[in-house]
């Protein structure tokens, strides 16, 4: 006991001593910050000579007092009137401006002043008035060793008493009048101690009848709140008021101490009815708030004692009773403004809050629940309009608003009392949020509406997230319950664009599209929701029997309607209802037969297909476009596929020839639709137009598809058809449809990418032929087959200069590649056949003479470059022209070469010298006639180097009448060389003069 009196008195003595320094430290600053204002202010004021002598005759100033921060009350201003002749001393616009800037400080926010100006105005009087009630403490605890109890009651009843007549005195002093008020308090508080210590403290309880402690405490509760009723600050009433509720909490509690603890709230917020008191206002929605846990706690311990469904009752009816009316303080003219205000909207939302807890304290679990919560949130909202429409209280509509959507949702989701499923209160919540959304919409209350429809919004995507998670998971919700709910959300998101199309249809934006989906596109996020359900409803039926057929019919319905009420949200959530289509359709059709799976994927193809003419965009009343490019892109994937799960298990060379064919039919059709561009321009066939891109595509897709099968599957197989490889006739095939393709265009400006894909059909068909002659032909008469390939170029490319001139440059490759053959392939082979025509040397020898041949046509004709000059052709052209000065070496050499070298490894060693020099005197002779000095080098480079071997090779390793003939063949040639040379020089001399 002594500790806990030593340790108060040291609390006492702290403040006693250092609170005072703290004061007058205070006021030394403002006393400070004044004298510098009145300083500034004199220097920008020029004061009349005539008012100098009123200033000295003016009465000396009266002492000091002390300052006082007091808070505005309801009493009327005193007014001092200035004398009619003391001229004024208002400052210039610029000074007045310049003392304004330095008396007000930085502007900051309204509510956070309000906060230092309550804290400021109340910590003393509180700080005070507390200080007061532990003094009468310890003077009570000093008594309880000298007095009775009853005796002790009396003294702190009269310290009570006197603390008030004291204030009575006090207030009528202007001076006093805040410390009379703060008095004034502590006197109810004092009286409310001894009341309560009466019954419950140890040191001072004389009462032992619990009805006359309580009807003693109630005495004490009255005196306070008397005292709050007549105080005209807040703060005043607020202490009188927390002071009454601490009274009661410390009481043993009981039904009948809630419902006091119940009239003191309500009474408090009555008192709140009398000016825009805020603080004392949420303190008291506080406070109740605390008294409801400290009942709910009492009665849910002591359950087998108390009746627990009537405490609940009388908890309900409590707190709504303090609730509404704390909600019903700010329906009044006093918060008449379209302004915005902090405060009122936190007090506003408190009381909201504590109504909502104190409920759900005391719930009950009904199934009624719901149906009460329901109506009660439809009387609020209509309730809500009264502060729009009658008190002008914008904020205040907008919030309980909100909170009566709020109660409506919080009445759905109990719902799941009365067995509902989580998806059926989907349903329900999506419902009311379109309600509520529609509403506000009608209103036209911007605010509410994008609340409404994000909302709204949210609640469809948690449905689709919860469907997902249902289907992922083992314990399903029932396949109806999910399917019926699918059904529910797709209806609901057709409503809103009902609606939007029926009040909404003149606006540039769809009437919940709250993010600007697409600038200058009414697009409608319901319309995209709406894809996405049909898409869940596909998923949900890949269990269905004949599901494959009525969903398409269903797709060709949701396409219907979205041409004719132009729903371009809906066109864009179509777009996952197709692949959720196509899923469910390859789902469906991937075991079955080809034919099978041609009619169970028809209804696709049909509904695929009209994607095509039911994608009409209306811009305006006068222009409209068609989206028609993923309907065709659609409808012509079915055909590829289909083209192979039904040709495959026939024959697998089956697909690449339905490709090849489709090509063309892409190609005609592509070339089809540009002629009839005018005539269809005004009709749903431009659709069909509008796509003509993707006919390209598909086009040539079919082409790369039908190579890659070739490479793949074709060129793998040995199969025959009669004398002929199966892959052969295809390859046969394929270069006609190619020269098909080639010749389908006549367009040589090449502006667009299909002009310059074109050509290259030319090169694809020669490839193709190419591939054909190194797989048919015999590896002993490929290096034939290679130089008849060159001469068929050739002759193409010269009888179709103008189109295909780079042919013959084509030509000139397979010649080089012929001697290529014929120098490292043809003459080096060994064949065990005993028939001189399946010798490789044979095949080279006929080689040799076709390429002589081809040497001289390509002599006599020499290429020239034909008109295709863009693009890919160019690119040739330019290749060839460099060639051009060089000609006579790319035809002659390669021809010199490969016959030396089949003369090397056909041929004995020992003729070897005698057969290259007579090749040497050929090209001496060429380059004699051909007057280009390259040739003679080159020939007499070679005829040393047969020299060399003559001496060093055949003296020593060939027999005597070999080496006799030898000798004697190149010493003649070497006799001719120099007489042809010596005549061609005489002959040059001759014409030279």
């Amino acid at each position: 006991m002594l500790e806990m009196l030593g340790f108060f008195a040291i609390l006492a003595a702290i403040f006693y001593l250092i609170f005072p320094f703290i004061l007058s430290s205070r006021i030394r600053e403002l006393t400070t910050r004044i004298q510098e204002l009145e300083k500034r202010f004199g220097e920008g004021t020029t004061m009349p000579e005539t008012s100098r002598p009123l200033e000295n005759e003016k009465p000396s100033q009266k002492e000091e007092k002390p300052i006082q921060v007091r808070e505005a009350s309801p009493k009327v201003a005193k007014t001092v009137s200035a004398p009619a002749n003391s001229p004024s001393t208002i400052p210039s616009p610029q000074k007045q401006e310049r003392i304004e800037k330095i008396q007000e400080p930085a502007q900051r926010s309204e509510a956070w002043q309000r906060f230092e100006k309550q804290i400021a105005e109340n910590w003393t009087g509180i700080l005070g008035t507390i200080i007061l009630v532990m003094g009468v403490g310890f003077l009570g605890i000093y008594a309880a060793l000298n007095m009775s109890p009853f005796f002790r009651f009396l003294m702190v009843l009269g310290i009570g008493l006197a603390l008030f007549g004291t204030s009575v005195f006090l207030i009528r002093k202007d001076f006093w009048e805040q410390i009379g008020y703060w008095l004034r308090s502590g006197s109810g508080a004092v009286v409310l101690f001894a009341c309560v210590s009466s019954a419950s403290v140890p040191g001072m309880k004389w009462i032992q009848s619990e009805f006359l402690a309580l009807v003693l405490i109630l005495v004490g509760v009255t005196i306070n709140l008397a005292l709050a009723w007549f105080s005209s600050l807040q703060r005043f009433a607020s202490l009188h008021i927390i002071l009454s509720l601490v009274s009661l909490a410390i009481l043993p509690f009981t039904t009948l101490i809630f419902f006091l603890g119940m009239g003191v709230s309500f009474f408090s917020v009555l008192l709140s009815y009398r000016a825009k008191w805020e603080f004392h206002l949420l303190q008291t929605t506080l406070s109740f708030l605390v008294l409801n846990f400290i009942y709910k706690t009492h009665f849910s311990l002591a359950a087998p004692i108390l009746d627990s469904m009537q405490s609940r009752t009388w908890g309900i009816l409590g707190t709504l009773l303090v609730g509404v009316a704390a909600i019903l303080v700010h329906y009044r003219k006093v918060y008449s403004s379209e302004k915005f205000e902090a405060l009122p909207f936190v007090t506003h939302l408190f009381s909201w809050a504590g109504i909502g807890l104190g409920l759900a304290l005391y719930s009950t679990g009904s199934v009624w629940n719901p149906l009460i919560l329901i109506l009660s949130s439809v009387l609020l909202f209509f309730w809500a309009r009264t502060a729009r429409e009658t008190k002008k209280i914008r904020w205040l509509y907008l919030t309980d608003s909100l909170v009566s959507l709020s109660i409506a949702f919080v009445g759905v989701l109990l719902l799941s009392r009365l067995e509902i499923d989580k998806f059926a209160i989907t349903v329900f919540s999506s419902l009311l949020f379109s309600i509520f959304f529609i509403v506000a919409s009608e209103e036209k209350e911007t605010f509410l509406q994008k609340v409404g429809a994000a909302l709204l919004h949210f609640s469809w995507g948690l449905f689709l997230l919860l469907l997902l998670e249902d289907q992922s998971s083992s314990n399903k919700v029932g396949f109806i319950s999910t399917t019926v709910t699918c059904l529910g959300m797709l209806a609901l998101s057709f409503g809103i664009q009902i609606y939007d199309s029926i009040r909404n249809k003149n606006s540039a934006t769809a009437v919940d599209d709250i993010y600007g989906l697409l600038e200058g596109h009414k697009i409608s996020p319901s319309g995209i929701f709406a894809g996405l359900f049909a898409s869940a409803i596909c998923f949900l039926a890949f269990p269905w029997q004949y599901s494959e057929f009525y969903l398409p019919i269903f797709g060709i319905v949701l396409l219907a309607i979205r041409q004719n009420r132009n729903w371009n949200g809906l066109g864009i959530g179509l777009f996952p209802f197709l692949l959720a289509l196509h899923a469910l359709v390859i789902y469906r059709i991937s075991h079955l037969e080809p034919w099978d799976i041609l009619l169970r994927d028809l209804p696709a193809i049909v509904f695929s297909f009209l994607c095509i003419p039911l994608s009409r965009i209306k811009l305006n009343s006068e222009k409209t476009l068609y989206f028609s490019q993923p309907g065709a892109i659609l409808f012509s994937s079915h055909i590829l596929f289909l083209s192979y799960w039904v040709a495959n298990p026939i024959s697998p060379f089956l697909p690449g020839i339905l490709w090849l064919l489709l090509s063309v039919f892409y190609l005609e059709a592509k070339v089809f639709f540009e002629k009839k561009q005018e005539t269809w321009n005004q009709s749903w066939k431009s659709s069909i137009i509008a796509s003509r891109n993707v006919w390209a595509v598909f086009a040539i897709s079919f082409v790369v598809l039908f190579l890659g099968a070739h490479i793949l599957v074709h060129l793998q197989s040995e199969y025959s058809f009669g004398i002929f490889k199966i892959r052969f006739l295809i390859q046969i095939f394929a270069i006609a449809i190619f020269l098909y393709w080639a010749t389908s265009s006549s367009s040589q400006t090449f502006d667009t990418l299909w002009d310059r894909i074109l050509p290259f059909f030319w090169e694809l068909s020669a490839i193709m032929a190419t591939i054909a002659i190194a797989l048919e032909v015999p590896n002993q008469w490929l290096a034939v087959g290679w130089i008849l390939w060159a001469f068929l170029l050739e002759w193409i490319g010269y009888k179709f200069h103008a189109r295909v001139s780079r042919f013959r440059f084509y030509s000139l490759c397979f010649f080089w590649y012929s001697c290529i053959h014929v120098g490292f392939v043809s003459s080096t082979n060994t064949t065990p056949s005993l028939y001189w025509a399946d010798q490789e040397w044979f095949g080279g020898l006929i080689a040799i003479l076709l390429l002589t041949v081809y040497l001289v046509r390509m002599y006599k004709l020499p290429y020239r470059a034909g008109s295709e000059a863009e693009g890919f052709p160019s690119t040739i052209k330019q290749i060839a022209e460099k060639l051009e000065p060089r000609y006579n070496i790319a035809i002659f050499y390669p021809l010199f070469a490969a016959i030396a070298l089949f003369l090397y490894w056909s041929f004995d060693s020992s003729l070897l010298t005698l057969l290259w020099m007579v090749e040497v005197f050929i090209v001496f002779v060429i380059g004699l006639l051909l007057k280009e000095e390259h040739f003679r080098y080159v020939s007499l480079g070679a005829m040393i180097v047969c020299l060399v071997r003559l001496i060093f090779w055949d003296l020593s390793n060939s027999s005597t009448i070999t080496r006799a003939l030898v000798f004697l063949g190149v010493g003649g040639i070497l006799i001719l060389m120099n007489t042809l040379y010596g005549k061609f020089k005489s002959k040059e001399g001759s014409d030279a003069a």
